[in-house]
């Protein structure tokens, strides 16, 4: 992803375009040999490697690169580990050459084994073609000369809707002929889980009805081209037997689709049942004229062994990634999952295919391939390890010598788990072991750009700041590989420590891993057994201390500004680069009485959150004056703090405490069907999304999150039109949770009605509640506001910045000393009637 990032504003592109090049490295590109949508037109890996520089496991470092016969049979004359390799590598091809020509598939997808037959190439002898797609077994690549292609004019989707997956494979051979450079396969389960996650709802949105299959086919030419291709859309979607045709041209629509296609791995995996896709047979590949045979006998496979499968991937050329769901810690799944191994790879070969496809062999399908080439191509492969790695050391049983496939589980039979006792609740995800087990690994955490997840990994680029090492950790704990004490321990507490919260990771990580719940139940372990900090107390009692300053604004205002009192925070473990929270002289509660009231039939009730009540009434008296524009009687019930910075410290009992008090005080208004209303994100939206895991049992709180609306979400709920004039143009930063649960759409929508409105791709802002004020994260809490906010905050002009959270404009006054407003404030102005 990076990598086209970088070569696109050239006209260029790297071809290998795979499902996860948002997180794939070249390294690793190189060791599966990948390849991606568009392997008609620009091929595997493989094709795109012009030279690698590689270390061998004798330590010897060896240039490869293509070499003419001639060139190569002089260069082997020569006394170095080079040498010693062509020499090799050119007695392998002569001595199994008819073998090899024999037996090796002619067709674009085939990774499995080494890549023997370019040692019987007549012209050419090119060593980089044994080492891509050799998994780690022959050489470690410390650098690569890859080729870039130009990009094309312009790319068109269409989508193809079926009533079944062999009509679907069936067709792919009709529009092969269009010349496309992809076809994807999407079935039925993939489009529901997608359509299940609210983060990808709308990317399904070109699926019109309810198909068994979907072929979304891509074309890359002139604009010309396919003008034609599309005046033809309806006549070619009749000649393949599609149920409907749906062109996909803006820009937007094509970005979704390709998404979902992208996505649909982890879509797949996030799922708590014990039965669950497993990658084993997920990789084969046979001439697409072969396609729906295969197909048609795979699902028989599947159902005569009693589960079912996914079917999806890259029906261009013939590989699709078919998960069949097992659980393999059932000793009867194991049984099943080796059956249905030997099923499919007999199947692979009667249709002429490849085991592996793109992913490589690895310890699953290793085993395997003596049924596809036979034991004499078998001894090649050994001869060809040997010459590399005479000692085995590399990435041993992969591809020569493997053991069974059913082995070496690490989800097996006799799987223990350690019982953890969690003070929150993670019913909804079938307990904490299954909301641990929904991380898959797939990586989507480690984007370094687009998007908020993860901000802590784009800030430090360490693996061990990602959402998958976080979780990484708490399954090794929870399996036993680490010891229990771990769980509260020196390394964890390390591995949670730049987790900001922003729950992006229940929304962008496909499979939904909550690991904002996880790190507070982490805090909340660690704090029973080792204590509590008073930095922890009193952030997480922030409402009380503010409250008790506001007995003294003046006095507690003037002390608050001073280095002395920065100091003495530093003490407590607030950095002392932060400047402390001021109070306001008057609190909101003070000011409601006088401020106007809507004389129409809605109702509200204000949420009335810490900050607004003693920081910025502004913000309050701004809705209020909206809300009462707008014709709504505006309700102030008596509130506690919603429980957000003490769920945020691990103070889950006192964030229970307080999460009762509210529902005792608010459901009165919530059972009359009145709204609670909040200003401040995550305030309203731990309400919405964390009460359930303080009190799963109490039938209240789901009521309670029903009722709850953003204020930008209850303003657009009201019939009655704003009198706005128009307003200076809108920045817009989304606060994290109001982007992970809701998305930024209300607030757009709200200011849009009196400005023009760009919402700025920004990620974390990197205060993230009190994070960035503790000691030890103000750098990195900068960074995060480094990467995109801050500079489109200076570059925004005479754009006004608006940011619904507090701790957002906090930060970007910080960072840029340039103040933000929030909706309210920015929209209360332009009532008429206000000077």
């Amino acid at each position: 992803g990076e990598l086209n990032a970088m070569v696109e504003p050239r006209g260029l592109v790297f071809g290998a375009d795979t499902s996860t090049s948002d997180v794939a490295t070249l390294g690793g590109m190189i060791g599966n040999n990948s390849a991606g949508m568009r392997s008609l037109v620009y091929g595997m890996t493989s094709d795109q490697v012009l030279g690698l520089r590689c270390v061998l496991a004798s330590g010897e470092t060896v240039e490869l690169v293509p070499l003419a016969r001639e060139e190569a049979r002089g260069r082997a004359r020569h006394a170095d580990a080079l040498a010693r390799l062509l020499r090799g590598a050119m007695e392998i091809g002569d001595r199994y050459g008819d073998e090899i020509r024999r037996r090796f598939p002619k067709m674009i997808r085939r990774v499995s084994g080494y890549g023997l037959d370019a040692l019987v190439d007549p012209e050419t002898l090119d060593l980089t073609r044994l080492v891509c797609g050799s998994e780690g077994t022959l050489a470690v690549v410390t650098r690569a000369e890859f080729r870039l292609h130009p990009l094309p004019e312009a790319r068109a989707l269409a989508s193809f809707e079926f009533d079944s997956l062999s009509a679907a494979a069936c067709a792919t051979v009709r529009f092969l002929e269009t010349e496309p450079s992809a076809i994807e396969l999407l079935d039925d389960v993939a489009i529901g889980r997608a359509r299940a996650n609210p983060a990808y709802k709308d990317s399904t949105r070109f699926v019109k009805g309810n198909p068994k299959a979907v072929l979304v086919v891509e074309w890359s030419g002139t604009q010309r081209e396919l003008d034609e291709i599309f005046t033809k859309l309806d006549e070619l979607a009749g000649e393949a037997g599609a149920l409907a045709a749906t062109p996909l041209r803006a820009k937007e629509e094509m970005s979704q689709t390709v998404r979902l296609r992208k996505s649909t791995l982890p879509l797949l995996l996030g799922t708590t049942d014990k039965e669950k896709p497993v990658a084993f047979v997920e990789d084969a590949a046979v001439p697409p004229d072969r396609l729906e045979e295969f197909v048609v006998r795979f699902e028989e496979i599947v159902e005569r062994n009693g589960t079912w499968a996914c079917f999806y991937g890259h029906a261009s050329v013939g590989c699709l990634h078919v998960r069949p769901a097992l659980d393999t810690s059932d000793p009867d799944g194991v049984s099943r999952m080796r059956r249905i191994a030997e099923e499919v790879a007999g199947l692979v070969v009667d249709c002429g295919g490849s085991i592996s496809g793109e992913h490589g062999d690895g310890l699953s399908r290793s085993e395997f391939m003596e049924k596809m080439y036979g034991g004499e191509i078998l001894r090649a492969f050994a001869d060809v390890k040997r010459l590399f790695d005479p000692r085995g050391m590399m990435n041993p049983g992969v591809i020569v010598a493997p053991p069974r496939m059913d082995q070496q589980l690490r989800i097996g039979p006799g799987r223990k788990r350690l019982p953890i006792k969690t003070n929150l609740s993670f019913g909804d995800q079938g307990g904490f072991a299954k909301a641990v087990e929904l991380c898959n690994g797939s990586g989507f955490c480690r984007k370094r750009t687009g998007g908020t997840m993860c901000p802590s990994y784009m800030a430090t680029l360490d693996e061990q700041d990602t959402t998958r090492a976080r979780a990484n950790m708490l399954r090794s704990v929870i399996e036993g590989t680490l010891p229990p004490e771990e769980l509260t321990g020196r390394r964890m507490k390390e591995v949670m420590d730049l987790c900001v919260g922003c729950k992006a990771c229940k929304t962008e990580c496909p499979s939904r891993v909550d690991v904002a719940s996880m790190k507070t139940e982490v805090l909340y372990q660690t704090g029973r057994v080792h204590g509590f900090s008073l930095r922890q107390k009193a952030a997480g009692h922030i409402r009380r201390q503010l409250a008790l300053a506001a007995l003294i604004p003046s006095p507690y205002n003037a002390v608050a500004g001073t280095r002395l009192a920065r100091r003495a925070a530093a003490l407590v473990g607030i950095d002392p680069r932060r400047s402390l929270p001021r109070v306001t002289k008057k609190t909101f509660t003070r000011r409601f009485p006088g401020l106007p009231q809507g004389t129409g039939p809605a109702e509200v009730a204000l949420f009335n959150d810490t900050w607004n009540e003693y920081q910025r009434p502004e913000v309050g008296e701004g809705a209020v004056r909206l809300f009462a524009a707008a014709g709504a009687r505006i309700h102030l019930p008596e509130v506690v703090c919603c429980g957000r910075p003490m769920l945020s410290e691990g103070l889950v009992d006192e964030a229970r405490k307080n999460a009762r008090r509210n529902l005792d005080l608010l459901m009165p208004l919530v059972e009359l069907g009145i709204p609670l209303v909040g200003l401040e994100p995550s305030c309203i939206l731990t309400i919405r999304d964390d009460y359930k895991k303080l009190i799963p049992d109490d039938g209240r709180v789901e009521r309670l999150a029903e009722a709850t609306r953003l204020f930008e979400e209850a303003m657009l709920d009201l019939d009655g039109e704003l009198p706005l004039r128009e307003g200076a143009p809108v920045l817009l930063h989304g606060h994290c949770h109001q982007k992970a649960l809701v998305g930024t759409g209300p607030t757009e929508r709200l200011l849009g009605l009196a400005a023009d409105v760009e919402v700025v791709d920004s990620g974390c802002c990197g205060m993230a509640g009190l994070f960035g004020y503790e000691k030890g994260h103000y750098e990195v809490s900068m960074k995060m506001g480094e990467r995109r906010l801050f500079p489109a905050v200076r570059g925004a002009g005479e754009r006004v910045v608006v940011a619904p959270g507090t701790s957002c404009r906090e930060q970007i006054l910080d960072g840029t000393q340039r103040r933000a407003l929030h909706p309210a404030e920015y929209l209360a102005p332009l009532l008429d009637g206000s000077s």
